[in-house]
Parts: structure tokens; C-alpha cells; sequence
């Protein structure tokens, strides 16, 4: 479990040398991500802007360790999607970096939030500079700290911005930076603190719950071979520790194999390679161990049976609250990140290299896998609609997936919101609409009031937060003002459905099949799975290839064929002008992510097929869990005589580690023995035959 409190280190020092960490063969497991706290932690705000948002610079040309900067020197940094001089102090436009303070009024004075920053008296300040409530601050044409939209609340009551761009009151302070306790303060207070959080500056406990079922299933399945760890893109000072800091840690106590994960659902660039990988290798790099340091990424959830069988768990009370044969709509939702943004480097340009993000591929094939589940396990009793008119439908541009954070201008004009999609339902004569937020590892700041608030949804209740019901449903009429759903001017009843955050257990697994998959790639396997007949070949993104198993083994005929990189040059060679983006699954810009060992083995050992009875041997294709973008070909064998007269009823199986059984893939051939069908992702295969009740 996650060390909590304060760590003392005690050194003590032995004259006369140090000695040298000695390698170790353990695996460090380094998770990451946001790391927020339950409640507001005045550290963790004033920090949770440096590397998401801000980042370091490079200092002079050729500076050594700046892995992955962007932009052109002397405007060259980590992130550079914010313009310039709002993030580095630039002569000349110093009203960008520091035009204002932010501070509480207490006893007759101004106070920071930080206790480094001098009170302010009134009398101090020039006559003509406005001090304006926090909740009356206007930022780009909208209020930036707007009250409560349930009851007016203002959490921010007492807080003031002294100066303005336009009439500046610079106090030497970093206005973005400075602004962050405010925006936090107002963040816990739309969402309450959960009553079950012990200390408030602890992570969420949903996150809590989710890390110490994960940890267990990581400990029975790996033992003391790894040693996993947590560090996040932002401390809590006292509870928690930043990721670079962390994989610091691992390199000086020898550890020269490290895996480093995110727990998102949909891999991206900004996420799995700005955040976590760019950050943690420049830190090796500093301390001269980034070239001895093996590392291996886990980079999403998605697109597993797991993930799809957690949101088949999720949905199912408010798709069946309707009665069977109801017509529902769905709308997918994923964060969003920009599109279309400029990506030209200068003094006030942004540089970021937004039209080379794999994101919108990633999310919108884990999608296309959710929908295909839930047509499985609904589409019998309830008419889903997923797509526009109600067409049969997988291209992107006829479909309700939606990006729930992204404002329409930053979608380009390629993507939709969540509001654009109800609005397109309502078009369609749609009367009950289901929002599925399906990005985000529990409810949070994002799914509770940023996602809401930019599609003009209502916020659920605080005490319905407070007693972790997230869900919330509302009716509209047409031109989608919130009515009383007894109302005659109702058009559409819209829920908009949690989150994983009473889902641990079933997110816990979900990550843990993706981080046994990346596990693999070191060469380390469960302790309790037993393979034989085991061959393993590099396959290279660029060019696929085929990879088949012995013969004379139980397991001979078994083969997997992976296609060529459609575009070897996409996204990389993308430019805003030029980039494409995802609308038939069929044209992917990839298929492997990156060049693999593909390993095909027998299970020895493999669980029991519950409702279907196996014919042939349990086959694993390796690393688990391996994401393709595009289907991959893979072939098992079966014995004839146990399929006898049932051929047409021959089926393949994957394994599933949450609903702890196989479920069904529809086979592409079945002939001589063989069966051959299409899939995404890897794992254990076996065929068989659903047995008869």
C-alpha cells in the first residue's frame, strides 16, 4: 500500500567513501498521473501548473537533457501550447507574466494564499488600480471564477485580483501560478470533499481504493520481482512525491528495468510522452542514468475486454431503467484535446505538436470497441442509437462520439461536443439520451464541473456527490433549457452516467492486464502462469509480419499476422495544415504502436471455460494485452473429432479477468482444424463450443 505522512530520513554518514548502489533485477513499476488531493492542499495547487502547463525551458542552444522540447530557440520548451510570455518572463511584455495579485482580504489587509508572498495594506496600492472580487474577473471574454450555478454559492467570497492586464498592479509574482490556489479553492468547493476521505489532503479515496486493489493483484501475480511505486505530475506536499523525483529514486538504488505507466484510457502523446516519459528521461538523463535504464511504457486502458466489461457494469442500470424495446441514445465521451491548433514557435506563438497526436485515433477505436460490446449485450432488448439518423454506422464523422472538456473552437470543426451530439439526437427525434464518460479513472474536477459546464449540463448535486451518487439526469426542451420532466415542452430525458469511481475493483483489473502486458516485454510473467512450446519473434511497426509456432507442438498451427504501418510517415510528418484525421476504422494511420517481440506460447494452466467447452489448447499471444490499431490476423488450432458435427458452432475465446471467463469472437475461418478470426488486442485464446443449457 501507498506509504502516507511524512517521510523522515535519518543519514547516517560512514567515513571515508559511499558505497555504490548495486543492480538490482527487480522491475521498478512507477505509476503516474494527476495525483489530486481529496481536498484543497494549498502545495498542490500552487505546483499543478509546472509541468502540465508550463514546463521547462531551454536555456541555450545544444543544453543537453531537454528531451523533447519543441519550438525554435530561444522559444523552445517541454510543453509550448501557451503563448510565451503568460509562462516565461519575456522584457518587453511583462504585463503577460505579472500584471496583478490575487489575495484574501483579512484583518484590514490583503494576504496570499502563499505564505511566502508579503500582505498588501489598501493604502499601498496607487489610486486608479482596480481590485475587483475574484468572482466578478472577466479572462478572455468569461468569467473565470463564476459562483455556483446551483445556488449562486460564491466559494471565492473575500477574494481579490488587484491590478489588471490593461491597468497592471505587477507584484512579482507569476500570475498563472498565483492564480491556482483560487481556481482550486473554487474547484472543492463545486465538488465537496468526499465524507470517507480520512485526511483531505490524501488522494480521492476512489483512487485510493482503486491503487490498493491493484497493488494486491500486482503482489499475487509478481511477488517481490518488481517493486512498484507511485509519483505524480504534482506532489502533495507530506503525502505524496513527484514522478521524476521517484524514478530518481529507482536509478540510484540500481534499478536498471523500469516501467512507467499512466492509467488513461486513450493513449496520447501529451499524456504517456510530454508528461511522463519526457519528464522522467530528462531526469535520468541528468543524473547519467538514462542510458543504463531499460524502459517500458503501459499506455492506456482501453480497448480490453475489461474495460469494455467495467462499462457494461457502469451503463447497465441507466440503460435498463427504461423499459425493453426503448430507442436510447449514446453518447461516447472522451476528454478531447485540440485540433487544428497553430503550432507556429515565436514570442507569442504556441509550438506544441498537437497535429501529431495519436490521441484521436486511440480514443476513437476504444470506442468502437465499447459500442460493439454493448450492441452485444443490449442490442436484443434496447434499439441503441449511436450514429446520426440511426444509420449502421462506424465512420467517425456519422457517430456521437464527442470530446466533453474540448470548447467547439478547439475542435477544429473536425470534432463534436457533448452538446452538438444531444443536439443531434434531439434532431433525430431521440427522447432519452445516455452520456457515458468513459476517459477519466474516477469522477473528478473534469467529469463533475469542467465537462458540464462546457456543455451547459447541469452539476449534480453536492450532497448527491457527497453520498458518491455522481449520476445525474435532467430533461430539455428543444432549445435545451432544463425543464421539469412532467413538463409539456420536455423533448429529451439526458443522464449523464458516472464515472469509475464505485468501480474500483473492476478499474483496478483493467489496468493490472495492461501493466502485465508491459511486463512482458522485460521477460517477466505471472508466477502462476505456466507456458510451454514458446517462440517469440521481433516484429517491427514499419514493416509487420507473421509469427507462427513450432511444429510438432500441441499448439502448432497457431500464428498471428500483423499488417505493415498503412503510413509510415503519420503522424510524424503531419503539420496543421496537412494532418488527417481518424473517420473510417478501416484507414488508421497505425497499426503496431511501436516495434515488439511477439511471443506465442501454450497456458499449461489456463482457467476453466465456464460455459463453453474448450477443444482445443489455450494459446497466448504475447506481450498481453498489445494494442493494434488495426485488425491483426491470428490463427489457433481446435481437434476435429471434439467439434464432430458442430463445426458451424466452433468459436474462438478470449479470456476475461473481470468477468473471469471467455467470451465469444466471431471467427473469420473455420477449416482443417483451425479456426481464424480478427482482433485488436492480445491475450489467451482458446477454442471452443458454447455449451447448451
Amino acid at each position: 500500500m501507498r506509504a502516507k505522512g511524512l517521510v523522515v530520513v535519518i543519514c547516517i554518514v560512514l567515513f571515508p567513501f559511499i558505497a555504490q548502489a548495486q543492480e538490482t533485477e527487480k522491475i521498478g513499476v512507477l505509476i503516474t498521473g494527476w495525483g489530486m488531493p481529496a481536498g484543497y492542499n494549498f502545495g498542490y495547487a500552487w505546483a499543478s501548473p509546472d509541468l502540465a502547463q508550463i514546463g521547462d525551458k531551454t536555456e541555450y542552444e545544444g543544453q543537453p537533457c531537454k528531451i523533447g522540447h519543441v519550438g525554435e530557440f530561444p522559444y523552445l520548451s517541454h510543453q509550448n501550447f501557451i503563448p510565451w510570455p503568460i509562462l516565461f518572463y519575456e522584457p518587453g511584455a511583462e504585463n503577460f507574466y505579472d500584471s496583478y495579485g490575487v489575495y484574501q482580504f483579512e484583518n484590514g489587509q490583503y494576504v496570499s494564499p502563499n505564505p511566502d508572498v508579503p500582505p498588501v495594506k489598501p493604502e499601498d496600492i496607487p489610486t486608479g488600480i482596480p481590485i475587483t472580487p475574484l468572482k466578478d474577473v472577466i479572462e478572455s471574454g468569461a468569467q473565470k471564477y463564476p459562483v455556483d450555478p446551483r445556488d449562486g454559492t460564491d466559494y471565492l467570497e473575500g477574494w481579490f485580483q488587484i491590478g489588471t492586464f490593461n491597468n497592471p498592479w505587477p507584484n512579482g509574482i507569476h500570475d498563472f501560478k498565483e492564480s491556482m490556489p483560487a481556481i482550486y479553492t473554487r474547484y472543492y468547493g463545486n465538488l465537496g470533499v468526499p465524507v470517507e476521505a480520512a485526511d483531505p489532503n490524501e488522494q480521492h479515496p476512489a483512487v485510493i481504493a482503486q491503487d490498493e486493489y491493484l497493488e494486491q493483484l500486482m503482489g499475487e501475480a509478481f511477488g517481490d520481482r518488481i517493486d512498484l511505486r507511485y509519483g505524480f505530475y504534482t506532489p502533495i506536499p507530506g503525502y505524496t512525491k513527484r514522478m521524476d523525483d521517484v524514478a530518481e529514486e529507482f536509478a540510484r538504488k540500481g534499478f536498471t528495468k523500469l516501467l512507467l505507466a499512466r492509467e488513461t484510457t486513450d493513449h496520447n502523446r501529451y499524456a504517456n510522452e510530454f508528461m511522463t516519459g519526457n519528464y522522467i528521461k530528462e531526469r535520468l538523463c541528468e543524473i547519467g542514468k538514462l542510458e543504463s535504464m531499460h524502459i517500458e511504457q503501459t499506455r492506456q486502458v482501453g480497448r480490453t475486454p475489461e474495460f469494455n466489461t467495467m462499462n457494461l457494469r457502469n451503463l447497465k442500470p441507466f440503460i435498463e431503467v427504461y423499459p425493453a424495446g426503448s430507442t436510447i441514445g449514446i453518447i461516447y465521451v472522451t476528454r478531447g484535446l485540440p485540433w487544428g491548433k497553430s503550432e507556429t514557435p515565436g514570442p507569442f506563438g504556441t509550438a506544441h505538436p498537437w497535429s501529431k497526436e495519436v490521441y484521436h485515433e486511440n480514443a476513437y477505436l476504444n470506442y468502437l470497441s465499447l459500442k460493439k460490446a454493448l450492441q452485444t449485450t443490449f442490442g436484443s432488448r434496447y434499439n441503441l442509437i449511436f450514429a446520426r439518423a440511426g444509420v449502421a454506422s462506424d465512420l467517425r464523422e456519422d457517430n456521437f462520439f464527442s470530446y466533453g472538456i474540448n470548447k467547439p473552437s478547439e475542435n477544429g470543426g473536425v470534432f463534436i461536443t457533448i452538446r452538438d451530439a444531444i443536439e443531434l439526437l434531439k434532431e433525430d427525434g431521440i427522447d432519452k439520451i445516455i452520456i457515458a464518460p468513459c476517459h477519466w479513472n474516477y469522477d473528478n474536477l473534469d467529469t463533475i464541473l469542467n465537462m458540464k459546464l462546457t456543455n451547459n449540463l447541469p452539476l449534480t448535486p453536492k450532497a448527491d456527490i457527497l453520498a458518491k451518487k455522481y449520476d445525474y439526469t435532467h430533461c430539455e426542451d428543444a432549445e435545451g433549457k432544463v425543464v421539469d420532466c412532467e413538463s409539456p415542452e420536455k423533448v429529451a430525458t439526458i443522464t449523464v452516467a458516472p464515472s469509475y469511481s464505485n468501480l474500483p475493483e473492476e478499474f483496478a483489473i483493467a489496468y493490472f492486464v495492461v501493466l502485465r502486458g508491459t511486463l512482458e516485454r522485460f521477460g517477466l510473467y505471472p508466477q502462476d502462469v505456466a507456458l510451454g512450446s514458446m517462440v517469440s519473434q521481433l516484429i517491427t511497426k514499419r514493416e509487420g509480419g507473421v509469427v507462427r509456432a513450432e511444429l510438432f507442438t500441441p499448439i502448432s498451427g497457431s500464428k498471428i499476422e500483423i499488417p505493415a504501418d498503412p503510413y509510415p510517415d503519420r503522424p510524424e510528418g503531419f503539420t496543421r495544415e496537412t494532418a488527417v484525421p481518424i473517420n473510417d476504422p478501416a484507414d488508421t494511420m497505425d497499426c503496431l504502436w511501436e516495434d515488439t517481440k511477439i511471443t506465442i506460447a501454450q497456458q499449461l494452466n489456463p482457467p476453466e471455460m465456464k460455459t463453453v467447452r474448450p477443444i482445443g489448447p489455450a494459446v497466448h499471444f504475447g506481450p498481453y494485452r498489445t494494442f493494434f490499431n488495426r485488425d491483426v490476423t491470428i490463427t489457433i488450432p481446435y481437434r476435429r473429432l471434439l467439434a464432430l458435427s458442430k463445426k458451424a458452432q466452433v468459436r474462438a475465446y478470449i479470456y476475461n479477468h473481470i468477468t473471469k471467463d471467455w467470451e465469444s469472437i466471431e471467427p473469420e475461418q473455420v477449416a482443417h482444424g483451425k479456426i481464424t478470426f480478427k482482433t485488436k488486442v492480445l491475450g489467451v485464446f482458446r477454442a471452443g463450443i458454447a455449451k447448451t443449457i
